[in-house]
């Protein structure tokens, strides 16, 4: 689609106020292709008339901080998939905020936008899937994510210590770790990870390449 024509296209979102999932993709776009310039500067714009909006996915190339910080205000938004995009956009950093009041469910490609998104202080998420997350990261995953009931992560090491500190998450009911490398986790050991969730159902602990 000619960058015109997009433009068009994303201010006649404007007048789709009703809408409640939103779906946008952009294979294989690159971040200086003009056509990416201009989902950058209209999608603010647009999304933010979208005060029904319950469910949005857009690629990793349109994420910028003008964009979090107009979704972050949408009222009913549940459910946010990042979905990643070969180039890998930069989130600039800042202060807390606050927003997502309504975010449910997030999907995000790297650790760099978990951050990004925990800066606005959400904590009643209940579904959080991750790539590419560090060992790091998981602390704050613990700290500050305690309602979860689904998390889905996919790194290249964890040890046996960090995955326990998610039990801090203990209201978890189904897990899934995807790693590179074994967890060093025994029979006994899972048997006492799993005993940390009284509602847990299912867990999943997988080794291949990341």
């Amino acid at each position: 689609m000619p960058p015109t024509e997009l433009l068009q296209a994303l201010n006649d979102l404007q007048g789709y106020f009703k809408l409640t999932k939103l779906v946008l993709s952009a294979p294989q776009l690159k971040s200086d292709d003009l056509r990416q310039m201009v989902a950058v500067q209209a999608l603010p714009g647009a999304v933010i008339h979208l005060s029904l909006l319950r469910h949005l996915s857009l690629p990793e190339v349109f994420v910028t901080e003008s964009l979090l910080l107009h979704i972050s205000l949408l009222p009913r938004l549940e459910t946010l998939i990042i979905s990643p995009t070969p180039v890998v956009s930069s989130l600039p950093g800042g202060g807390d905020c606050h927003g997502f009041v309504s975010l449910r469910s997030l999907e995000v490609p790297n650790e760099s936008h978990l951050r990004r998104m925990l800066s606005y202080g959400i904590r009643d998420l209940e579904t959080l899937k991750v790539r590419n997350i560090s060992r790091h990261a998981l602390p704050v995953v613990a700290r500050q994510l305690q309602s979860l009931r689904e998390l889905s992560i996919e790194g290249t090491s964890f040890a046996s210590p960090e995955i326990c500190i998610l039990g801090a998450c203990f209201q978890l009911e189904e897990i899934e770790v995807i790693t590179k490398y074994p967890l060093g986790m025994d029979g006994p050991d899972q048997d006492r990870f799993r005993a940390m969730f009284r509602n847990l159902r299912s867990l999943s602990i997988v080794t291949r390449d990341c």
